[in-house]
């Protein structure tokens, strides 16, 4: 992919509303189409960057039990100060050992990074709100070249957009129609006994979409889906509790859980129930992907967005500030590379061809 069209997509999804753990982990996935990396991370914490927790572009679910002790012993206060002290005259630290000398030395480097193949770094600190402070880490291997003054000089354009991802409300959105499925068995108890291949991936992305400091938070889901077999048993003994389904929304997308006896009904101590997971993609992140594949030009990507959303002509000419000539003569153009004749043929097209 073109590097301008990359840069389009990337600050799209940032200005997308989304929410941001959505589009923030979208665009640690996407960045590697803008500036050659991998593993890439966004770390949150206070001002003085000490970090809370951490959301990243690539699956972390086989760290998370160990991977918080060996970030939080990490960030010592000698470090931190270190860190600061750079970030006071310096826009990024591109070299490690800034940090700490021994850094290829340190339980982060040999446990974490050297697993992911995260080498040389780029850390950049993103001012957020006046009390949180976001730093963005890039990566890549020993093989590749360590991060230049270009590359720094790139990521810098993309911090306004990625700060303004941020302050995003998370607000419920749609979801696309398509979606991916498992099954969960529990014990009456709310234990898990058994999960399909398909259940278990999808309950770690629910789960782990973040590296938490405070572990007891990762735990919650669990917590919940246990809940909702209590719920079962409770109606079948003739109670008033809520139905055993729960929605749960995160950076990976919404996940709906739904529980039932697997003997047709009949609760006991020795039976055991059945759990469906269901997850589903936020519906504009699959447009803003759709888009993003298509040979078109910047602007008739931005367009094709809002059409696949149902906004008219009239009001995408007004949030582009184009006219409605040319939003007529984009849309037409687009009709021609998706071989389609009417605005309600787009949106099926591009959940389509993208999977």
């Amino acid at each position: 992919m073109k590097a301008n069209h990359a840069l389009t997509y990337l600050r799209q999804l940032c200005c997308s509303g989304l929410s941001k753990e959505v589009a923030i982990t979208e665009f640690l996935k996407s960045l590697p189409m803008f500036i050659p990396s991998n593993s890439n991370t966004f770390s949150i914490g206070d001002i003085g960057l000490v970090p809370n927790y951490h959301l990243s572009g690539f699956d972390i679910s086989d760290m998370v039990r160990i991977a918080p002790r060996i970030i939080a012993d990490y960030h010592t206060s000698e470090r931190q100060q270190r860190a600061t002290a750079w970030f006071a005259s310096h826009p990024t630290i591109h070299d490690p050992r800034i940090m700490e000398k021994s850094f290829y030395m340190t339980d982060l480097y040999n446990l974490i990074y050297r697993r992911y193949d995260m080498h040389h770094l780029l850390w950049v600190p993103v001012p957020l709100d006046g009390v949180s402070a976001g730093v963005l880490g890039m990566y890549r291997t020993p093989g590749q070249k360590p991060f230049d003054n270009k590359d720094q000089m790139q990521i810098m354009s993309l911090l306004r957009y990625l700060a303004h991802a941020y302050r995003a409300n998370d607000t419920p959105c749609d979801v696309a129609p398509n979606s991916s499925s498992g099954m969960l068995i529990f014990n009456v108890n709310g234990t898990i006994q058994y999960q399909s291949p398909e259940a278990r991936l999808l309950l770690e992305q629910a789960r782990f979409p973040r590296i938490q400091i405070d572990m007891r938070q990762q735990d919650r889901l669990l917590a919940k889906l246990a809940e909702l077999c209590g719920n079962l048993q409770r109606i079948f003994r003739g109670h008033d509790a809520p139905p055993p389904s729960h929605i749960h929304n995160g950076p990976n997308g919404q996940f709906m859980f739904r529980a039932y006896w697997l003997n047709g009904g009949e609760s006991g101590p020795q039976n055991l129930i059945g759990m469906t997971v269901e997850h589903r993609q936020p519906l504009l992140l699959k447009i803003l992907q759709a888009m993003r594949d298509i040979p078109l030009t910047p602007m008739q990507k931005e367009v094709g967005a809002l059409l696949a959303q149902g906004v008219s002509f009239e009001q995408i000419g007004k949030r582009l500030s184009i006219k409605y000539t040319t939003v007529k003569d984009h849309v037409g153009k687009i009709y021609d590379k998706l071989e389609i004749r009417q605005r309600d043929e787009l949106l099926p097209k591009l959940l389509a061809d993208h999977h």
